[in-house]
Order: structure tokens, then C-alpha cells, then sequence
């Protein structure tokens, strides 16, 4: 199952998986004014696995704050969250993900990671992951990284003759795909539209606001 679209008209919003099985769920980084949306993801069963991906583009003065947390209630369940974000002008993205898992949930794993790519030195992104463990036999971790364009990357590129513009959309793409694994189409045009044109990135970012409490 993938959730493309979350009701704007409901920040908060919680998933619970009662059953054994496998469940996909997408949250789009959209663009507001001043956004603020939480996830609860439960794993209730005894083999349950929540596979929770988001993904998305913020520009101009645009803000979002995202909260992602994985409860791990049962025995062997399986929890990852891959979130990535590209920042243009002077947008402002926070992200707080945890992970919990129960005394009751033994043989459990889970990682959760999230990445931001700053396209302008005004971008800024603060990462907050955190852990609550109460089982000992169980596998859980996290990561978190914000950083301006590759130069390599944006190098390879240019040396092969594509404009500078559409090179950073190329890199910042191809940065966002891993974490838009199952977004139909449309889906996937509206979060890469903001994008297309209408800016001139600065690759060389070593004064963004960045930062990541791992």
C-alpha cells in the first residue's frame, strides 16, 4: 500500500499495521507558506514491516516542519524511513523522526535516515533523529545529512556540455529518487516541478545553515 497523498486538512495522522505483512507509505514534501505535518506509524503484529518514504521540493520562503515516528509494539517487526528533501532560495526544512521500540517487541529492526541537498546559501535544514529503546535484542540506528551540490557531480555534467541551471536539476533528481520508490507519475511531476527553470543555483553552498544532530 502507498499513501501519495496526505489530507492537508489533517497534519496529524497515524497508521497502525495489525496484521503481518508488508505496507509502503509515501509522504509528499510539499510546498506552504509555514507546514507542519506528523506521521505515527504503529506495528501492532507480529511481522509487520512499514517501508515509510518521503520526498520533495520546498522553495522561495517556504517552511515545513515533518515528525515521522515508528512505535514497534510486537515481536520481529520491521521498520525503515528514507526522507530527502531539496531546498531552494530561502525555504526552511526541520524533520524529528524516532524510532520506539517496545520491551515486548525482541527480534526488531529498523533505520531511519534523512538526507537534505541545499541549493542556495539562505536554504536551511535541521535534522533531529532520535531513538527510545526498551528491548535488548533487537537492530535500530539512524543517520542524517545536509549538504550543498556534489561538484563532481555537477562537474561531470558541465564538462559534457549541459547548462549549469539544468545540471543542479539533473543532480538534485536524481538525489530525490531513491525516496520516491512507487509515486505515480503525476505525483512525481508535482514534486519536482518547482525545479524547472526560474532559478540559478549556488553549488558552492559552505555558508547554508545546516544542520544535523545524529
Amino acid at each position: 500500500m502507498i499513501i501519495h497523498e496526505l489530507d492537508p486538512q489533517q497534519p496529524n495522522r497515524e497508521l497502525v499495521i495489525d496484521y503481518s505483512g508488508d505496507v509502503d507509505v509515501f509522504v509528499p514534501i510539499l510546498g506552504a507558506i509555514n507546514g507542519e505535518f506528523s506521521l505515527r506509524v504503529v506495528l501492532r503484529k507480529e511481522g509487520a514491516a512499514a517501508r515509510i518514504y518521503g520526498a520533495g521540493v520546498l522553495n522561495g520562503e517556504q517552511k515545513l516542519k515533518l515528525t515521522v515516528d515508528t512505535i514497534h509494539q510486537a515481536p520481529n517487526t520491521t521498520g525503515s524511513t528514507l526522507v530527502k528533501a531539496v531546498l531552494k532560495d530561502k525555504s526552511n526544512f526541520e524533520f524529528f523522526g524516532m524510532i520506539k521500540i517496545l520491551k515486548a517487541a525482541q527480534g526488531s529492526n529498523d533505520f531511519l535516515q534523512q538526507d537534505s541537498l541545499l541549493l542556495s546559501d539562505e536554504a536551511s535544514a535541521n535534522a533531529v533523529p532520535g531513538l527510545e529503546i526498551e528491548a535488548n535484542e533487537v537492530k535500530a540506528s539512524h543517520a542524517a545529512t545536509a549538504a550543498p551540490v556534489n561538484q563532481d557531480q555537477l562537474f561531470y555534467l558541465r564538462s559534457r556540455g549541459i547548462p549549469e541551471t539544468m545540471a543542479v536539476q539533473l543532480v538534485a533528481e536524481a538525489f530525490l529518487a531513491p525516496a520516491m520508490r512507487g509515486v505515480d507519475e503525476q505525483m512525481h511531476d508535482k514534486l519536482l516541478l518547482p525545479l524547472q527553470g526560474g532559478f540559478r543555483a549556488a553549488p558552492i553552498n559552505r555558508h547554508a545553515t545546516q544542520n544535523a544532530i545524529i
